[in-house]
């Protein structure tokens, strides 16, 4: 018996539904959902369900960012970051969290994907420290 990979799963799930709405639509996911119990594969549900919403963001060209300052931002300051991230990305949605975490100290830490840029000042004195150990 061939394994099953979330991945495979959530690109035939994508297929079947792909194009279908109300009742047709239901039917399809009770199926899907019919043979990931009958298969075993339930409690790979959340791998399943990420790995589906990464082939929907690449369709119709989302980019999801993370967020996290030391402070609440102020609206526009959010906009503006959402709008560079959309120029960076040439992505024509760019959904964003925010989340605040003040041992960062101030600065930022934006995650897009697997690439992250951190500017928090926390990560600025732990990189200096880091550069003033190796000197002695």
């Amino acid at each position: 018996m061939s394994k099953i990979f979330p991945k495979n799963v959530a690109e035939a799930i994508y297929e079947a539904t792909e194009g279908k709405s109300g009742t047709l639509l239901a039917l399809t996911l009770h199926r899907g959902a019919r043979m990931l119990h009958d298969k075993r594969i339930l409690g790979k549900s959340n791998e399943i369900l990420k790995a589906l919403q990464n082939i929907f963001d690449k369709k119709t060209g989302t980019v999801r960012v993370k967020i996290t300052t030391a402070k609440n931002m102020e609206s526009r300051e959010r906009k503006k970051i959402e709008n560079e991230i959309k120029e960076k990305y040439k992505a024509p949605i760019v959904i964003s969290e925010f989340f605040e975490k003040e041992e960062l100290l101030g600065g930022m830490r934006i995650e897009v994907g697997d690439e992250v840029l951190d500017t928090s000042y926390r990560s600025k004195l732990q990189k200096l420290e880091n550069f003033l150990r190796q000197e002695k």
